[in-house]
């Protein structure tokens, strides 16, 4: 099990990353299948999966420039204004995986992903 996900997980990410969306949610249950990981710490290897995959689609898209302006492609003011409220709510989700119980967290997990998908099914049908 472990070998395929060595194998299936890059793949994903990959996609995931590709479509413009982190994969957060696909990689911890993943995690669970195939490592046999607890919930906990299926969330902090799907934390730092998500950090190695920003930092190296940064790396990939530094340089690129904006193909209608003179600016970079990476809007680094829109960055450093989501930058703080983003930490804030990373370091709640740490202090809230550290005190739940792996039950809860798997629970508020599978609410959020299903809202989530509620949302998503809502933006293709107005889209399609």
């Amino acid at each position: 099990m472990e070998i395929a996900g060595i194998i299936i997980l890059p793949i994903i990410l990959a996609l995931a990353q590709a479509g413009g969306v982190g994969g957060g949610g696909i990689i911890v249950p993943f995690c669970i299948l195939f490592f046999g990981f607890d919930t906990k710490e299926a969330v902090a290897q799907s934390a730092f999966c998500l950090f190695i995959a920003a930092f190296t689609r940064w790396f990939v898209n530094w340089r690129e420039r904006h193909p209608e302006k003179n600016a970079t492609s990476i809007d680094y003011g829109l960055a450093s204004i989501m930058l703080p409220t983003e930490m804030l709510g990373s370091l709640c989700g740490v202090f809230l995986n550290i005190i739940m119980p792996s039950v809860v967290v798997m629970i508020a997990l599978t609410i959020l992903l299903l809202i989530i998908l509620g949302f998503t099914i809502k933006k293709a049908n107005h889209l399609y």
